[in-house]
């Protein structure tokens, strides 16, 4: 960039990975380039408010602020046009790039939860579709994703009694762009200091994600419960963000396991973390939803060997070697993998290297740099 450029950063929901791509995104811009960045957020709970209410908070929030930046950065857990709506007229006219990090059009809803019965899940779909509309450009974190939500905007409109926006899709799609999460990777091991399980002989399962309905953790218990009826014995490391009402499956994997468990809890120290993901060998996932997959890179780059699901946005870059087949058992794949498992675990390093934050920080420096005057 030949000018620096001030980026105004507005995080709704700064919790989990949309504080970790908020954080690093501040940190790593205002360290290595000309960009600017000031980080407002607010705290990662009760995400329907948030939805409705960030836009009023943040307009209130910047208010009294004279200097304008050259562009604002935020989230799909904002609505943008209440947001410019609800701005002061000096600040009407300053870009806002909306990041997808999930959509609620595609975002597969827990039934037992009171919106998605009484058909209110909806209007957050709609809110997303009118805030990309509004925003001026609109960043996703997948090809996969970008792709779903268009599809999605356009089946949802067409349903609709009338007024149905029909270029909707064809102008969220013209200011679109794919820009990935990168991924920290400081305290990963070197290959040459990552053991093979063979030390150990009974493999180190991982699980890493967030433990809600959207992760599939059921999925991840009946695995376990596969595994065992075929007599294959392995230890757990159970981490992921917790919340104050957890699945059955993870009560489930906590009582049927319970000897098998060498760590549970989630870890805020990202050193602690990462000696924890350096210590496991595979990772077994199958969510319902995956737009992004940072858990699962952040383990691949520890040398840990995934084995997940088609239909998501790892069929943008996972390795053919490492998606689930339907025509032999976990257990099998498994195997095979521990039969050459330093090289699958090389072969899942090489992956995750692709989107190390000193590859992927260039294409916001590229992007952002189209908004300074």
């Amino acid at each position: 960039m030949d000018h620096t450029m001030n980026l105004l950063l507005l995080d709704p929901f700064h919790t989990g990975s949309h504080a970790y791509w908020s954080n690093a995104l501040t940190t790593r811009l205002n360290q290595r380039s000309r960009v600017k960045v000031e980080l407002l957020t607010l705290q990662g709970r009760h995400w329907k408010w948030r939805m409705h209410g960030s836009a009023a908070a943040f307009a209130s929030i910047i208010e009294e602020t004279n200097t304008l930046p050259n562009a604002i950065l935020t989230t799909d857990m904002m609505d943008v046009a209440a947001f410019r709506g609800l701005l002061p007229a000096r600040w009407r006219a300053v870009p806002i790039i909306q990041y997808f990090h999930e959509n609620q059009l595609t975002f597969p809803w827990n039934k037992a939860d009171p919106d998605f019965r009484n058909g209110q899940n909806r209007t957050y779909g709609f809110m997303n579709i009118q805030s990309a509309l509004a925003a001026d450009t609109v960043w996703f974190n997948s090809a996969h994703h970008r792709k779903q939500f268009l599809d999605a905007v356009h089946h949802f409109l067409s349903e609709q009694p009338d007024h149905k926006l029909s270029t909707a899709r064809d102008r969220i799609n013209t200011k679109s762009t794919v820009m990935p999460i990168g991924i920290d990777c400081n305290t990963a091991l070197e290959p040459s200091e990552l053991v093979s399980l063979k030390k150990e002989k009974i493999p180190v399962l991982l699980w890493n994600h967030r433990w809600e309905h959207d992760k599939a953790p059921d999925y991840f218990f009946g695995s376990l419960v596969e595994l065992s009826q075929q007599n294959i014995d392995f230890k757990l490391v159970l981490l992921g963000q917790q919340f104050d009402r957890m699945p059955q499956a993870w009560k489930d994997i906590h009582d049927t396991f319970k000897d098998q468990i060498l760590h549970t809890g989630y870890t805020d120290s990202r050193h602690d973390y990462f000696n924890w993901l350096n210590s496991c060998d595979f990772l077994i996932h199958d969510p319902r939803q995956e737009y992004f997959g940072i858990s699962v890179l952040e383990a691949m780059q520890s040398g840990v060997v995934p084995l997940v699901s088609k239909g998501h946005a790892y069929d943008d870059w996972m390795p053919a070697a490492f998606f689930r087949d339907s025509s032999c058992s976990i257990s099998e794949q498994l195997i095979d993998f521990q039969a050459d498992f330093k090289n699958y675990q090389n072969l899942a390093r090489q992956a995750a290297k692709t989107f190390k934050w000193d590859n992927i920080l260039p294409l916001y420096e590229e992007q952002l740099s189209t908004y300074v005057n």
